[in-house]
């Protein structure tokens, strides 16, 4: 009985970038691989395809890709359990060009005893070692290709940001503009500023300057149902909005999102490359350098306090951040204990339950003692800090971020090397970062402080801590660095002032 020998074969095509879409490019290749096969008389037994998939996502030991390019990894199954001869691709470097793990690669087909085949390339028999030798030899090459695009992505990406210009897609507060030729095509482009998302992101900041927590924020933006940076940016591009976990389908505004839109340098007109401000970018600032810094200080100062409490515990003034046990030096908690009938709201050591007292006449006291101290005239004053020395530190970052721009600009332009670049810039980071941190520690004592405190001091300072709700205080209390340490009892039962001791970081 007679046997089909045609051989049998299967295409695969791959694209790494296809910003649109359209998966023009896989089906060109697709197209280019039927005619080969047909033209050889092949029998094509399936057709295997990762449009928009890098092939540098790398390979485990045994020639498997580590991160998802699910058509090559059935292909490969596939090729094990035999169901071809052959692998038709447009080129060698759609299957082997990864250098660590080619040759995994290439034993995993010899084995499997299949070919490569290349449209635009030789026929590979990897069950001998000239095939085998030749897939390694090729793909080399391609590596080396693919490495010298890289250093030119690299400079173009160098180029662009020292020309102040966006990496890639538009940030979020901004919206692109582009220009076109009389054929339609894009010739110029920049960014300007986007009223919605912009207004978006100057409301977090001033609302993180005027003692709100990440979390208050957080939750409200989510409350209102505000679309995320990446859901807004997806809707204004045309594209399909990413999948949340909200009920209308929205992804969740988080911490993380809150604090990194509140401190981008390029919220001042900064442009940032490889994590480093390079220089002025091209789009316009929508943060105030003076707001920008007292938040960036605020959001980096290590000591700055922060509450995991629940909600029904940050509506006391003195729960989780504000008030301490002065036995143990542990955080207070607020209870309702019940005794005869009644109820008695306390104030109580988290840990040990080392003390205890009345919270409403612990806020009574609280709240006479700042109000007078706010209340004199030279309160303006007294909590005003002392910024020349942030000038200084500021000055001396700013002549090492011109070092290192001086460093960028000579390797550039070929005067040096990339080893000496990194070199100068090893030497030089620790030195800029030092500055940044000085500089951050000496704003952090008045970050959001006088956003706070306008307008609570003077003769209103009575009226205008009424008007405040618990959080507002609560952001008094911390600028001010007011901690409240309640004391064992030394006299007999009922309230004794003395037993609560107010302290101040800042100035009395």
């Amino acid at each position: 009985m007679a046997t089909n020998t045609t051989p049998r074969c299967a295409l695969y095509a791959r694209i790494s970038e296809d910003d649109l879409g359209t998966e023009a490019g896989v089906r060109r290749q697709l197209e280019d691989g039927r005619a080969l096969a047909e033209g050889r008389g092949w029998d094509v037994v399936g057709e295997y395809v990762d449009n928009d998939v890098s092939a540098f996502h790398g390979y485990s030991g045994n020639g498997s890709p580590r991160r998802e390019r699910p058509g090559y990894l059935q292909l490969l199954n596939d090729a094990d359990a035999g169901g071809f001869d052959r692998i038709v691709c447009w080129h060698t470097s759609r299957v082997v060009r990864d250098r660590e793990d080619r040759g995994a690669i290439i034993r995993r087909l010899a084995a499997a005893r299949v070919s490569l085949v290349a449209v635009k390339g030789p026929d590979l028999d990897l069950a001998s070692a000239y095939g085998r030798g030749m897939a390694d030899l090729l793909g080399a090459f391609d590596s080396m290709e693919s490495d010298v695009k890289g250093e030119r992505v690299a400079r173009a990406a160098l180029q662009r940001a020292r020309d102040g210009k966006a990496a890639g897609h538009v940030l979020y507060g901004w919206r692109r503009i582009r220009e076109r030729n009389a054929a339609g095509e894009v010739i110029e482009w920049h960014d300007e500023v986007d009223p919605e998302a912009a207004g978006v992101v100057r409301e977090i900041v001033d609302r993180l300057l005027g003692g709100e927590s990440l979390s208050k924020v957080r939750d409200d933006l989510n409350a209102r149902g505000l679309p995320t940076p990446r859901h807004h940016l997806a809707l204004r591009a045309g594209k399909p909005a990413p999948q949340g976990d909200r009920s209308d389908g929205h992804p969740r505004w988080l911490n993380s999102t809150v604090r990194k839109l509140a401190m981008r340098p390029a919220n001042v007109a900064e442009r940032v490359h490889h994590r480093v401000v390079i220089g002025e970018a091209a789009w316009p600032a929508i943060i105030d350098r003076d707001k920008h810094d007292q938040v960036v200080a605020l959001l980096s100062n290590p000591n700055r306090r922060t509450s995991r409490a629940t909600a029904s515990e940050r509506r006391h003034l003195l729960t989780y951040g504000v008030g301490e046990c002065g036995v143990c030096g542990s955080q207070l908690r607020h209870v309702v204990k019940r005794a005869r009938g009644k109820s008695y709201p306390l104030y109580v050591c988290d840990r040990e339950g080392c003390v205890g007292r009345s919270d409403e006449r612990v806020d009574e006291l609280v709240s006479a003692v700042v109000v007078e101290r706010l209340s004199r005239p030279d309160a303006a004053d007294a909590f005003t800090v002392e910024l020349a020395d942030a000038a200084e530190a500021q000055g001396r970052a700013e002549t090492i971020r011109g070092r290192l721009d001086q460093a960028a600009d000579q390797y550039a332009e070929g005067g040096i090397d990339a080893r000496q670049l990194a070199r100068i810039t090893d030497r030089l980071r620790p030195e800029l970062d030092e500055a940044e941190a000085e500089y951050r520690q000496i704003l952090s004592a008045a970050a959001g402080g006088t956003d706070v405190l306008d307008g609570i001091v003077g003769d209103q300072a009575a009226a205008a801590w009424l008007s405040l709700d618990v959080g507002g205080r609560r952001a008094v209390l911390e600028v001010l660095g007011i901690v409240v340490k309640i004391m064992p009892t030394r006299q007999g039962p009922g309230f004794v002032p003395e037993d609560v001791h107010i302290e101040w970081k800042g100035q009395p």
